[in-house]
């Protein structure tokens, strides 16, 4: 969720790979991150447009000539929405009339449709601890798969990695053969896992991007964390704050990369991201959704009124929690070819998303405020950002 006049795509790509073991290795990156800072407020300010200007001394330099003050507005609130059919097919040809968006069960007027896609920003994070070894021959080669299927002419893509550290291997760009050379020299070092942290440094990647691109993290991981400084509330209100999305590529830890080959894949349930309205006034429970279109989101814990995740069983893994916040999808499983194939999916996904753009009428109502979205299609799922930050307390 962002809080922006223009419309801002970009992307984050996250590949962390398995859970922590003893062992050292020499990694490739070179450039330490920074430790987290503390979250930034996410309430917009009216802007000033054509304010006159002023001479030293305080006066008009001609007030004949003086343009006048007009405060604009900024709390305009954009979102990237999935729509998919029965089948899982994604649907295209909807018109912004199709479309309505509730924000906090309250109707809102959409000002802004787009359904091109933009500019990208990606940013790749891959784990490079001991026991990811096995695994990075298989994301050693993926450049071209992000160049040709996601990033396209104009996207640019960055690339982190992370241990018991955090460094930014390659800043954005729009190389192709540098993009490939990055991830052709990952390696293996360190012991720990700081998946937070490297989001963290991520977000702050993305924020230096034109407002215009569109965002987005995809990370491959197993999802645990280990000696990150940066809390888990901190990474859901950056990035729905940031209009971020997280797409996770990951695998059960409890399972050997290897084995099982001809075993099924399983999607998480956070794949069924769905956003569904209600009634004005009405409370989100299970009895007053059970008419509307699509499906529910599931396992996707509350948040309390400080912002902080109420912890709950339904969610184990972090990649999983924060796609299901932000509109992404978490798959728990990739092996081989498997992996180009899903990433193939999420780029086609990515592709074909529409842009809603709204100016709220609920911002008196300070901390989350929780998006819902409708489609004027039967049978439907509907899959957006969960919802954003907007003033109150820092989580």
């Amino acid at each position: 969720m962002r809080l922006r006049l223009q419309p801002v795509p970009q992307i984050l790509i996250v590949l962390s790979l398995v859970g922590t073991a003893p062992g050292a290795g020499r990694a490739f990156a070179q450039q330490s991150s920074p430790e987290p800072s503390t979250p930034k407020d996410p309430a917009a300010r009216p802007d000033q447009v054509g304010a006159g200007a002023k001479t030293q001394s305080g006066t008009d330099p001609d007030l004949t000539m003086r343009t006048p003050t007009i405060k604009v507005p900024v709390n305009l609130v954009l979102m990237p929405v999935t729509v998919l059919d029965k089948s899982g097919e994604l649907v295209y040809g909807l018109s912004q009339g199709d479309f309505q968006v509730y924000d906090n069960g309250t109707p809102q007027l959409v000002t802004e449709f787009q359904s091109e896609l933009v500019a990208l920003s990606v940013v790749i994070i891959v784990q490079t601890n001991d026991p990811t070894g096995p695994l990075l021959d298989q994301v050693q080669p993926l450049g071209p798969v992000f160049t040709d299927l996601l990033l396209g002419a104009e996207g640019q893509a960055a690339v982190i990695t992370f241990d018991d550290r955090v460094r930014v291997n390659q800043d954005f760009s729009s190389d192709a053969d540098r993009l490939d050379k990055s991830l052709k020299h990952l390696a293996v070092s360190g012991n720990g896992a700081r998946l937070n942290d490297a989001l963290w440094r991520a977000l702050s990647l993305i924020e230096t991007r034109p407002r215009s691109d569109r965002r987005v993290i995809i990370a491959f991981s197993d999802g645990s964390d280990s000696g990150s400084k940066t809390h888990s509330d901190a990474i859901i209100r950056r990035a729905t704050t940031d209009g971020v999305g997280i797409y996770g590529l990951g695998f059960s830890p409890g399972q050997e990369l290897f084995s099982n080959p001809a075993k099924t894949q399983h999607v998480s349930e956070q794949d069924k991201n769905v956003s569904r309205p209600l009634p004005s006034g009405m409370p989100p429970t299970p009895s007053a959704s059970d008419e509307i279109y699509g499906d529910p989101i599931e396992g996707l814990p509350p948040l309390s009124e400080a912002g902080r995740v109420i912890k709950s069983k339904l969610v184990k893994n972090l990649l999983e929690l924060y796609a299901g916040y932000t509109g992404g999808v978490f798959h728990s499983h990739w092996k081989d070819r498997a992996l180009q194939n899903q990433l193939q999916q999420m780029a086609s996904e990515i592709h074909s998303q529409y842009e809603l753009g709204y100016v709220p009428n609920t911002l008196a109502q300070k901390g989350f405020h929780r998006l819902t979205v409708q489609v004027d299609r039967r049978g439907v799922k509907v899959r957006t950002r969960a919802g954003y930050f907007y003033g109150g307390s820092a989580p």
